[in-house]
């Protein structure tokens, strides 16, 4: 045989199998677009009246085997209420991806979940719980979702963040951040959690803060007042965590 018809038949062959690659993909890709349209069209029609409130991307499935979870706290939707574009929606369940920051909704029983950018979202409500979501119009408070503590004129938000992370070491409880309940040590990736907390004054002047010390100093002029009320609610002790001295402090400061 004719050693270039030979050269030609071996680019055929290569030209064929890539042309076969490229249509599986399509296909593939069709495939999971239109499963992604019907469960959404069903989590719409499951949603009635609030089915504006739906119309947003299907929230991400993360397949990764790895400790820990990717949401703000546990993988658990909580029955609650949310503000959205200005229309506010109750009966509903809603969580935070806090890998990629977004709000997750979902309707009844129906498993899908859609995800809603924070600048879209003015406040959740769930389990008697504040969150809210940000946008760029807030000078000091980048943009995503925030758990919000305080009832007076003081408030602190709070922002968890989380990313896929690896390592060979023990990363269960203070190492990860957060106890995971079924920690597997035979996977090295986990999600790791960043928590942020911002201090937002009065006049609305926002600054950051990292301890409770931090946190105290925000007070200046109440000083030893408020000192007193810490030390008399025990919550200059080493085992209250820093979001319920957050909530103590700020109801001290409110009276």
């Amino acid at each position: 045989m004719n050693a270039g018809f030979v050269v030609y038949l071996g680019h055929m062959k290569n030209e064929f199998i890539t042309i076969a690659s490229c249509l599986f993909l399509a296909l593939s890709s069709l495939f999971a677009s239109a499963q992604t349209t019907t469960e959404l069209k069903a989590f719409e029609n499951a949603a009635g009246n609030g089915s504006v409130l739906f119309r947003g991307k299907q929230a991400t499935t993360y397949e990764h085997a790895a400790n820990g979870n990717p949401y703000w706290a546990s993988t658990t939707f909580s029955p609650g209420q949310i503000t959205y574009q200005g229309n506010f929606y109750d009966d509903i369940f809603v969580n935070i991806d806090a890998v990629a920051d977004l709000a997750l909704v979902r309707k009844g029983d129906n498993p899908v979940a859609v995800a809603l950018r924070p600048e879209t979202v003015s406040s959740i409500m769930t389990e008697g719980r504040l969150f809210v979501g940000i946008g760029d119009d807030m000078a000091g408070l980048p943009k995503g979702f925030y758990e919000v503590f305080g009832e007076g004129p003081e408030k602190v938000y709070k922002h968890v963040s989380k990313r896929l992370m690896n390592s060979s070491q023990n990363v269960n409880g203070d190492p990860i951040g957060y106890y995971d309940p079924s920690y597997n040590s035979n996977l090295n990736n986990y999600f790791g959690i960043t928590k942020t907390y911002y201090f937002v004054d009065s006049e609305g002047h926002v600054s950051r803060f990292r301890s409770k010390g931090d946190l105290r100093k925000k007070f200046p002029e109440r000083r030893k007042e408020i000192r007193k009320a810490i030390s008399a609610a025990g919550l200059d002790m080493p085992g209250v965590d820093l979001d319920t001295f957050c909530k103590e402090l700020l109801r001290i400061a409110s009276r």
